[in-house]
């Protein structure tokens, strides 16, 4: 079924142990009728003796223990950081817990003294992995975005016990060498590019510049990198966000873009809700959120209207409320105050109005 939205608008922990110190925790009163926050940045050792940077936010009175309500776990796409989220991880958290983490060679996440054999899918799932056992986390609503959809179709076939929804943003469920060499030569050509930009910017920080190359044969790269609060053009983010990647990573996800074993034989595993979201302007990935959302059981399709590859950074709003529209639909209405409430129509399939918001005008307030 499809749903068509519109929007008209640390220091190194020691060796063994998984934080750093005691996690950094802040707590500001919110606007008038809504909840406090708190808010705490982690680090958490993974593979490698790598630490993740991990932020973790939700309304000051929301049980963040184990037995606690389901927490959501946001997971970005190549070249993007926590920032991606930016836009909309504040409003998520005004009544559940919300956690987003930095991949391993992104943003302020540790880089692998390895290069790209430390670059891999299988890395990335054992890092969500244990993030999840060093939080204590049994269960999550897990959102993946792009190459984080990736990883998050993965730890739902491995571990669908510990998934209790999915939400899939502009992501596939095999590699993109599937539509054909041309396709490859280009994203490629991108790619390469991508990677010369992030040495550069690199090189005129570091003492060493990084190590350079480019890739033969890729598939995929995100439309979008860096945080979608600040000003500038588009090319401005990238830049940004490329400015926080090891180039050696890009080069090897970019290369994992492209040969990752296709999974779309397995969607029929999938037991959980989930709701498949993709930009209306993402033409590269509407098929394969069409594939998705007509092969995983029961699931729904949300097409955000002008959206691009990044609907969350983009269209915040109309994002926002098909992923609320999912929570409703598969579990009932959050408890939340008039402030953060949802108007009732979002509890059904019908598209909006024309004109209409579909998500209460909110004041946002930077994630990182």
């Amino acid at each position: 079924m499809t749903d068509q939205t519109a929007d008209h608008t640390a220091d190194r922990p020691a060796e063994g142990t998984a934080w750093s110190e005691a996690p950094v925790e802040q707590s500001a009163d919110g606007p008038a009728g809504r909840p406090a926050e708190r808010s705490a940045v982690r680090r958490i050792r993974v593979a490698g003796g790598l630490d993740l940077h991990v932020e973790d936010l939700h309304p000051a009175a929301v049980d963040t223990t184990p037995s606690g309500p389901t927490p959501v776990v946001l997971v970005h796409g190549i070249a993007g950081t926590t920032a991606d989220w930016a836009r909309v991880a504040p409003e998520l958290a005004t009544t559940r817990r919300v956690i987003a983490y930095d991949h391993r060679g992104h943003g302020a996440s540790d880089r692998a003294a390895g290069g790209r054999t430390s670059y891999t899918f299988d890395l990335l799932l054992a890092d969500l992995v244990a993030l999840l056992d060093t939080l204590g986390l049994r269960t999550v609503d897990l959102v993946g975005h792009s190459m984080g959809g990736v990883v998050a179709l993965r730890h739902v076939l491995d571990h669908p016990e510990r998934v209790r929804s999915l939400v899939l943003v502009d992501t596939a469920a095999e590699p993109a060498s599937a539509t054909g060499g041309a396709a490859r030569r280009v994203v490629s050509a991108l790619l390469e590019g991508a990677a010369a930009i992030a040495t550069a910017v690199h090189s005129a920080h570091d003492p060493e510049p990084a190590a350079d190359g480019g890739p033969s044969e890729l598939a995929v790269v995100d439309e979008r990198a860096g945080a979608a609060e600040r000003h500038g053009s588009a090319a401005d983010h990238q830049v940004e966000g490329l400015g926080r990647i090891d180039p050696e990573a890009l080069v090897a996800f970019g290369r994992e873009l492209g040969a990752y074993p296709s999974m779309v034989d397995r969607l029929g595993e999938i037991g959980c809700p989930t709701t498949v979201i993709v930009g209306e302007r993402d033409s590269s990935l509407r098929d394969s959120a069409q594939t998705l959302a007509r092969t995983i059981p029961r699931a729904h399709l949300a097409v955000i209207a002008g959206a691009d590859h990044s609907p969350h950074a983009s269209r915040p709003l109309a994002w926002l409320a098909a992923v609320e529209r999912h929570f409703e639909r598969h579990f009932g209405r959050v408890a939340a105050d008039p402030a953060t409430d949802l108007p009732a129509d979002l509890a059904t399939d019908k598209a909006p109005a024309p004109g209409r918001s579909t998500y209460p005008p909110a004041p946002l307030r930077p994630f990182t």
